[in-house]
């Protein structure tokens, strides 16, 4: 408790620095699932530090309660560079899911309505929105370079003050808990790790690796993302009784593709293997891999279109409705550079010498070597853990392409360590992002764990996710 009185202290100051005001809401008669929500602007630091003066821009949007209102909770998005929207479709679940709880969802520093790093080139009545386009790229590098200072505030640990100035101005009486999905994770633990908020309970969903896990980083994403699919090859194997294994197919398919310019000629431009790497995100495409692989050995593409033709509706539709949910490309960047790639010397090159042989790739390791934006230098709180945490929920699928469920459970037997009150739960062939991709097994085990404060370690199925 004494060390929490300066931290209390500083945040009171804060709140009579920092100005908060209701506005009218984006979009709040054009979308359904918005109509009642409540939109607010707050004026934070743009640094935590005594005698700065400069101030950005916070956007929250509220969903007060269905019924009798008995607390609140957060929901932190992805990203780094996605914005609240990326939560939008899920408030129906977890409004019902916590029908006594007004629900929070920001948008993260540099994203959707939030101030941005590029203010101009990624304002939403921009020639494209909020997402970079032709000639915009080489003014926003223009103005990020010119606004060194600027730029290296857009840090993770900032992002946390952010969360923890704005969650004891908004919060209320009652319950307060928070959920984060991805990097949401990431920022959860990192205001954790500030010691400036208390929570009744924290659901983490597909929780990245530890900072400092060097075989889990984003640099090794196509590992990772091979690694799951073999594992999902090797399930279907299992599951039918081919005479070649489906590796061994999907193997000679990829090298046929090399060789046969005809063959070549009728897949898509995207690269075959990155492509596969994407079905391994959405169950319903994954699950036709067998399929892909014989319709390409009797030169039929029609499954392998279909596949592209739903993963290009997934990611055009979801989150389409709403201006605010482009993607920030520089500040995933600036954050990514700055902290979680710890192979930040690979070149383009190596990248692609290293994923050469694999079946299933991410373009997240090519886009992210030879980093051209500016970079901030890593703080104190950069590969550690909380000190204490309040009851937590972590929650994770073992086919998770994009946080390996191994480096999930190490980073989970970490936090574990000082901390009993941390739960592990796996859902059996599960993606990324649990909420989205097994609701009925996360509404289950977050109900219990909530009720409980603590539930046992366990394996759970989501019946849609079984795989023939």
């Amino acid at each position: 408790m004494k060390n929490r009185i300066p931290f209390v202290i500083l945040f009171i100051y804060f709140l009579n620095l920092v100005p908060v005001q209701s506005q009218s809401c984006p979009e709040l008669d054009s979308i359904p699932e918005l109509k009642g929500s409540v939109c607010f602007t707050a004026k934070a630091p743009l640094n935590y530090k005594a005698g700065d003066t400069s101030k950005i821009e916070l956007f929250i949007r509220k969903f007060p309660a269905v019924q009798e209102r008995k607390g609140s909770i957060w929901l932190i998005p992805g990203g780094p560079g996605e914005s609240g929207a990326s939560m939008y479709p899920l408030i129906d679940q977890f409004s019902k899911l916590f029908p006594n709880l007004d629900i929070f969802i920001p948008d993260h520093r540099g994203t959707g309505y939030s101030s941005k790093l590029c203010p101009q080139e990624e304002a939403v009545d921009s020639p494209d929105g909020m997402a970079l386009v032709n000639d915009e790229w080489g003014s926003c590098f223009n103005y990020m370079y010119t606004n060194l200072d600027y730029v290296k505030s857009f840090t993770i640990t900032n992002a946390a003050k952010d969360l923890s100035l704005l969650i004891n101005t908004y919060s209320g009486s009652g319950e307060r808990y928070i959920y984060g999905v991805s990097y949401g994770t990431q920022l959860v633990l990192r205001l954790l790790q500030l010691e400036t908020v208390a929570f009744d309970a924290v659901l983490l969903d597909s929780l990245v690796p530890h900072q400092e896990d060097v075989a889990y980083d984003l640099s090794h994403r196509s590992l990772v993302t091979n690694d799951v699919g073999l594992s999902l090859l090797q399930d279907l194997d299992q599951r039918n009784s081919n005479e070649e294994s489906l590796k061994t197919q999907l193997k000679a398919i990829l090298e046929r593709a090399k060789t046969d310019t005809a063959f070549g000629a009728q897949l898509p431009k995207q690269d075959l293997t990155i492509l596969l790497g994407m079905m391994l995100d959405l169950p319903t495409v994954r699950n036709t891999i067998p399929e892909i692989i014989k319709g390409l050995q009797d030169d039929n593409f029609d499954p392998l279109q279909q596949a592209t033709q739903q993963i290009t509706s997934f990611y055009t539709d979801y989150g389409a409705a709403y201006p605010s949910a482009t993607n920030s490309i520089p500040l995933t960047q600036v954050i990514t550079a700055s902290e979680n790639n710890l192979r930040p010397e690979m070149t383009k090159a190596e990248v692609a010498l290293e994923s050469e042989e694999l079946l299933f790739k991410s373009p997240l390791p090519n886009l992210i070597a030879e980093n051209s934006m500016p970079t901030y230098t890593r703080d104190t709180y950069f590969g550690k853990t909380p000190s204490q945490l309040p009851p937590t929920l972590v929650i994770n699928g073992t086919l998770d392409p994009k946080t390996h469920i191994d480096g999930a459970e190490r980073h989970y037997k970490l936090l574990a360590e000082k901390n009993p009150s941390v739960s592990f739960v796996r859902v059996q062939n599960a993606p990324h992002f649990i909420a989205l991709f097994a609701p009925h097994v996360f509404d289950k085990v977050v109900t219990e764990f909530v009720n409980k404060g603590a539930i046992k370690n366990q394996t759970v199925t989501e019946q849609s996710l079984l795989i023939d």
